[in-house]
């Protein structure tokens, strides 16, 4: 207890020093744990965006409608298939813009969460449910008739679909597969006998019993060969593609990170070894009246510890609210991204066990130098 209450009382009448040492500690603290909390929440966040874009394990998409429902009606007889719902996507126009026409039968909409904040969803067969955003673009409302284009092949020809409006919606799929966020969604049957599809579809979402990872690969497998002409969409590979993009981006600020806990390091040791050599006299006296070289060694280390850890909680604190004003920042440049930020449990240990490990680490090389001051040549020459 002795040695720990010397080397707390050393770190008082080295105050400049002592501050420096926290500051730097702190700051690469903040930057790990600010990088970790934003990554998390930049994937967290990307997770939920991907499940409400494609709320299915699958979906199998091509061009024109050339999947038979009969298809679909077989893989919703799969006993670990929870549901396949068919569905036509095609590009359109209406009032003069570009936008997205889905179709979809009555008791499948369900599945895609769809959010209204007017009226309901399909009940005639030329309903329809349409976006916020193309509500407001067309100036319509529950009970408006809008005109929809659909192109027909290369001949450019269109059919002309009037539909009346018997919902808004603020979110259904999202921006899926690059689409307008202007998106009109009609009953499954009424568009087939429109545009003289039949009992074709050119879209089937798929969701499997427990996300069973084997059982999705399997499908997607077998989607692929009885549909060659077919794009085959995972949640999870769009998720994992997301998250590749994100990881490769934190190898810069890693990189920063790196560099910060070695300057941390650098000052600890400059630390250590100041404080060593300034007390060679205590030192050798110490060791002159019994003392090992281990109990001189704790006064210093305890030193250590403290300022790592002053400066680790210091850093937890500020990298967490660090992540806060960092989504901020994104936000206010205009980057529209509603990022989740927890405060992690995981993210602050690690935060404090670098700060820890990267005091501990860098004092070792300076300690060592205890071991070679030898008592009485140090007093005879001081």
């Amino acid at each position: 207890m002795m040695a720990v209450r010397i080397g707390l009382r050393g770190l008082v009448t080295r105050k400049a020093m002592t501050i420096m040492t926290i500051i730097a500690i702190a700051t690469a603290v903040a930057l790990l744990v600010a990088l970790e909390t934003v990554t998390y929440g930049v994937k967290y966040t990307v997770g939920l965006e991907v499940k409400s874009i494609l709320p299915a394990d699958l979906m199998v998409y091509t061009s024109s409608a050339i999947i038979p429902e009969q298809l679909v009606n077989m893989i919703n007889g799969l006993r670990y298939v929870e549901y396949a719902a068919p569905a036509i996507l095609t590009g359109a126009i209406a009032g003069g813009h570009q936008i997205t026409l889905i179709g979809l039968s009555t008791d499948s909409l369900s599945y895609f969460y769809p959010q209204l904040t007017q009226g309901s969803l399909p009940i005639g067969s030329d309903d329809c449910i349409i976006s916020q955003q193309l509500a407001q673009a067309l100036n319509a409302t529950v009970g408006s008739y809008i005109y929809v284009y659909v192109p027909q092949g290369l001949t450019g020809t269109y059919s002309v679909l009037k539909l009346r409006v018997s919902g808004i919606f603020t979110s259904i799929f999202g921006g899926l597969l690059g689409f307008q966020v202007y998106m009109v969604v009609a009953p499954l049957g009424y568009l087939q006998s429109q545009l003289n599809t039949g009992d074709f579809v050119n879209v089937i979402f798929i969701k499997v019993v427990g996300d069973n990872a084997a059982i999705i690969g399997r499908l997607n497998t077998a989607m692929k060969q009885l549909i060659p002409e077919a794009q085959v969409y995972e949640q999870q590979s769009i998720i994992g593609s997301v998250n590749e993009i994100v990881n490769l981006i934190n190898v810069f600020f890693l990189i920063v990170i790196v560099l910060s806990v070695v300057i941390a390091g650098l000052i600890v040791a400059i630390m250590v070894l100041i404080n060593i050599r300034e007390r060679r006299r205590e030192i050798g006296i110490m060791k002159a009246i019994g003392a090992s070289n281990g109990q001189v060694m704790l006064i210093f280390i305890t030193q250590v510890i403290a300022v790592s850890l002053i400066g680790g909680l210091i850093g937890l604190i500020g990298g967490y609210y660090g992540s806060i004003l960092m989504v901020k920042l994104i936000n206010y440049l205009g980057y529209s991204i509603n990022i989740i930020i927890r405060p992690m449990p995981q993210f602050f240990a690690l935060g404090l066990a670098t700060a820890l490990g990267t005091g501990v680490v860098a004092s070792v090389p300076p300690l060592m130098s205890i071991v070679r001051i030898r008592p009485a040549e140090v007093i005879r020459t001081e």
